[in-house]
């Protein structure tokens, strides 16, 4: 993901397993996720910031308390 496509709409990609999905929904409370627990799960998970930030887009999951200004 480059700057000039950071806003375009996140589309699903191949790495983006029901899986993936199903842990990440799991952390999630009415919609949200804290900044501390998605850069965990991206750590765990091997999947770099940028790459998070479309996994939440495409799930329509928020990030509360965001403290890397990605989110």
């Amino acid at each position: 993901m480059t700057r000039e496509n950071m806003f375009v709409n996140a589309q699903r990609e191949d790495w983006m397993t029901p899986e993936l999905e199903i842990k990440l929904t799991r952390l999630a409370e009415n919609g949200k996720i804290s900044c501390a627990q998605a850069q965990q799960f991206a750590r765990e998970n091997n999947i770099s910031m940028n790459s998070m930030r479309a996994f939440l887009d495409v799930l329509h999951l928020k990030v509360a308390n965001c403290q890397l200004g990605c989110f």
